[in-house]
């Protein structure tokens, strides 16, 4: 890779990083301003829950932005922009729900919601390894991962960012993050079918693969 196309590259990834650094320092900014309002801690495991349910956000937001760090410089991407703009959307609507009101905390709602955004993490973190920097933001061919989670499931990523936004959502239970759930959802299943055309076009292996792995849940879908 030259200079000029290293350079071009870490210019593309920086608005998203940027827009996830912004929501990282906004969620970190609150969790000190909760911690400063309730010192001591003692038995109250109603806050304890609260506590991890906002640390588990920040971990998923510090999983995404090391993701698009170490991605690699695609092979084959699309030239027109509705796949490009739905995977912008995808990437980023999930966030909007940060910018909703938060519900009451509660004890039971906020340590369900910590542990099922953890998982999603994990998951996630389970699924960058197996990528490796094969990552990508915008529905593009890097290379070929048919390994680890890969190997039954075609987007195991996309599976945990589901969860972990389902684990988002229980923070705030209102309609409005209901909606941007859903329109998130919807949008993610676009991706899918946009990322599964490009790769199918740039390896000629992809077809034997998609027929032998489940796109999210095997047995299921």
């Amino acid at each position: 890779m030259t200079p000029s196309e290293k350079l071009y590259d870490a210019v593309m990834r920086l608005p998203i990083e940027l827009f996830e650094a912004y929501f990282l320092v906004r969620e970190a900014q609150g969790i000190r301003q909760l911690v400063a309002e309730h010192p001591y801690i003692g038995g109250d495991w109603s806050f304890v829950a609260t506590l991890f349910a906002r640390l588990s956000v920040v971990a998923f937001i510090v999983v995404l932005i090391v993701l698009h760090l170490v991605r690699l410089r695609p092979v084959r991407k699309y030239s027109d922009w509705l796949p490009k703009l739905a995977a912008l959307a995808g990437a980023t609507l999930i966030y909007l729900i940060l910018l909703t009101p938060r519900a009451p905390a509660d004890r039971l709602w906020d340590g369900l919601s910590a542990g099922i955004t953890i998982a999603g993490a994990v998951l996630a973190m389970l699924a960058a390894l197996d990528l490796g920097r094969a990552v990508s933001v915008m529905p593009e061919a890097r290379r070929l991962v048919v390994e680890g989670l890969y190997r039954r499931i075609r987007h195991p990523l996309y599976l945990a960012q589901e969860i972990a936004a389902i684990g988002f959502f229980l923070q705030y239970r209102s309609w409005q993050a209901a909606l941007i759930l859903l329109v998130h959802f919807y949008i993610q299943l676009r991706r899918m079918d946009w990322e599964e055309r490009i790769l199918a076009e740039a390896f000629p292996d992809y077809a034997q693969y998609r027929r032998r792995s489940w796109r999210l849940v095997p047995g299921v879908y």
